[in-house]
């Protein structure tokens, strides 16, 4: 990637924004710090008495979802308080930061609160069922003439007991998805790992399509293709671009990696319990260069992904074709 900045010259582009989230740093820590003491002392005051009324709750009521669970909730509000200095530092850093890394890479914007389009994704066929969708850290733009987004997502299930609903998640982690101006898959390919886990809604999402004859015996035992174009899907998932999903495995910390080739379009989700595009913690100095070199790598190796693309033309189908 010649036309991008070196890293010397990027991190002094920075620079000056840098030295201001250090202001905003040192703020939030000592807000933090405090929060910290108050709520340990505000903790040892009143969790025993919602301890005590919980342990009546439980004594007066039979069964599950008896309504007790007044200590969890005071526990849960105390750490939402402590931390929001982390989260307010973490916001303000990325909105400064990752604007400047996005345009390194041509015209590209950043949203912080920013989602792709529900309705772009479904099609794909590997987005699992769900009732909620959460988005952050939204990236748009165009790299080598070709569109591609990215983001954070969060997806839930709603769930029902006997006395309550509740949500699962179904997925978390990064949805890639690019968009090509001038090029069509000729059929819908997906790739995903261990399918035999995957619950019942995969059967129905993959109606219509076949496991992919692939040549590569090992290639087949760590993951499994489903296609309706035997011939595409063998130029589509080739050693280049597994190489390039193990390599954004392990950056993402990614516990899962599945791919949908479909339209024009090419639809990559990371499956990760690891906030992606986040700073170092409010204990670490801003004006080391860890956390920026940190988000511009992950940006980096989602766009290898377009430079994979150029490899897979029609007249390589077309050739495909022909030999068999």
């Amino acid at each position: 990637m010649s036309d991008i900045l070196d890293k010397q010259e990027f991190l002094k582009s920075v620079e000056p924004e840098l030295k201001r989230l250090e202001g905003i740093r040192l703020v939030k820590l000592a807000d933090y710090q405090f929060r910290r003491m108050a709520g340990l002392i505000g903790g040892l005051i009143v969790l025993p008495i919602t301890g005590f009324i919980d342990y009546w709750l439980l004594r007066a009521c039979m069964g599950d979802d008896c309504g007790a669970g007044i200590t969890l909730a005071v526990l849960i509000g105390i750490w939402f308080w402590v931390n929001g200095p982390k989260r307010a530092y973490a916001k303000a850093y990325k909105k400064k930061i990752l604007p400047s890394v996005a345009k390194l890479f041509g015209p590209f914007s950043y949203d912080v609160d920013g989602e792709i389009p529900m309705d772009e994704l479904e099609p794909s066929k590997i987005i699992p069922h769900h009732h909620r969708y959460k988005s952050e850290d939204h990236f748009s733009g165009v790299y080598k003439g070709t569109k591609i987004r990215f983001a954070e997502i969060h997806l839930e299930e709603r769930r029902r007991s006997r006395r309550r609903t509740y949500y699962v998640t179904v997925f978390k982690g990064l949805a890639v998805l690019i968009s090509m101006k001038n090029k069509n898959f000729l059929g819908h390919t997906i790739l995903v790992k261990n399918a035999g886990k995957i619950v019942e809604w995969f059967k129905e999402k993959t109606d219509g399509l076949k496991r992919a004859n692939l040549v590569d015996p090992v290639f087949e035992k760590m993951f499994d293709v489903y296609t309706n174009d035997q011939v595409e899907a063998r130029y589509l998932v080739d050693p280049k671009i597994i190489d390039r999903y193990k390599d954004m495995e392990e950056i993402y910390e990614a516990d899962d990696v599945s791919a949908a080739y479909y339209n024009n379009e090419l639809l990559v989700l990371l499956s990760s319990d690891k906030n992606l595009f986040e700073p170092a913690g409010l204990e670490v100095k801003a004006t080391k260069p860890g956390s920026v070199l940190k988000m511009k790598q992950e940006v980096e190796s989602i766009l290898f992904l377009v430079d994979h693309l150029e490899l897979y033309t029609q007249e390589d189908a077309d050739d495909l074709f022909q030999i068999i």
